[in-house]
């Protein structure tokens, strides 16, 4: 039989109004009451999880510290036993039995106003050498060179590249083209990094240093759906 409310006394209704509303409240309570017991979870959990952190972050510190002031010496005797400069980039060190540390700074590329010049220089240079299709198409590999990425930086290393590229041109022109472009590169230093692997069963493997690299034992449960 079909349930119809108009057809129920006002008492009857009223009442119907009260169980939902008695429903809707106790509802209410418990979804508040898990809410608490969420947060409270919470607050108990992640304050020893973010101590465990922060004494990680302040050993990795330590560690990485260490690392620079214990090898400071073999850099100067590796400068000095190999003939290198000694305040190069990066430094690897590396054992018999196969351990390499390197370390190191990064450096994120950086330009002067002059650079717009030489682009501008080089591109004029570029399309005076178009004479067919083919030519063409090789000037435009060539100004991919020239291209920025998608933050609008232009990578030194391609610089590197066309410079070659002008040399054995021999032209003047392109080569003080590209001589601007490089007198105008301005690097910043970013971080300062370390990095170590080992030879494992004839296989070189990294030691994860970042805490999203780091192996761990945990295993995601998927769900399965069981069909009768």
């Amino acid at each position: 039989m079909e349930f119809n409310f108009n057809q129920l006394s006002p008492e009857q209704q009223q009442a119907v109004r009260d169980q939902v509303l008695a429903e809707e409240k106790q509802k209410a309570e418990k979804q508040k009451a898990e809410r608490k017991a969420y947060k409270d979870l919470v607050n108990q959990t992640i304050p020893d999880l973010y101590t465990l952190i922060l004494e990680a972050s302040a050993k990795l510190s330590e560690v990485k510290t260490l690392v620079f002031n214990e090898t400071r010496t073999l850099i100067e005797l590796k400068a000095q036993c190999y003939d290198k400069e000694p305040n190069l980039q990066t430094h690897s060190f590396t054992t018999e039995d196969g351990v390499t540390i390197t370390l190191g700074h990064r450096f994120n590329d950086g330009w002067d106003d002059t650079v717009t010049a030489g682009l501008e220089k080089v591109r004029t240079y570029l399309e005076s050498l178009i004479t067919d299709d083919k030519t063409k198409m090789l000037i435009a590999t060539i100004q991919k060179l020239l291209s920025r990425d998608a933050k609008g930086n232009l990578k030194a290393s391609r610089v590197l590249q066309l410079k070659k590229l002008a040399d054995d041109t021999g032209d003047e022109k392109f080569i003080d083209a590209v001589k601007i472009i490089q007198d105008a590169y301005r690097p910043t230093k970013s971080v300062a990094f370390v990095s170590c692997s080992h030879i494992i069963n004839d296989k070189r493997e990294d030691i994860a240093l970042d805490i999203s690299a780091a192996p761990f034992d945990f295993k995601i449960e998927e769900e399965t759906t069981e069909t009768n």
